[in-house]
């Protein structure tokens, strides 16, 4: 888990884990693909019918 290498001041302590965090920095994300298929103007309408009733409780 990425996080294990740090500890509350977010302080690396170790060579070790200053190269994993560099590697985890500079290694590029790989895009999401979306399935325009799910998101339809019907969805996206009941979507925000629902986001509306949820905050004007």
């Amino acid at each position: 888990m990425v996080t294990t290498s740090f500890d509350r001041d977010f302080t690396l302590k170790s060579k070790k884990e200053v190269k994993s965090f560099i590697r985890i920095i500079q290694t590029p994300s790989k895009p999401i693909k979306i399935d325009r298929k799910l998101v339809s103007p019907k969805r996206e309408k009941e979507g925000v019918e629902k986001l509306r009733k949820t905050l004007f409780r």
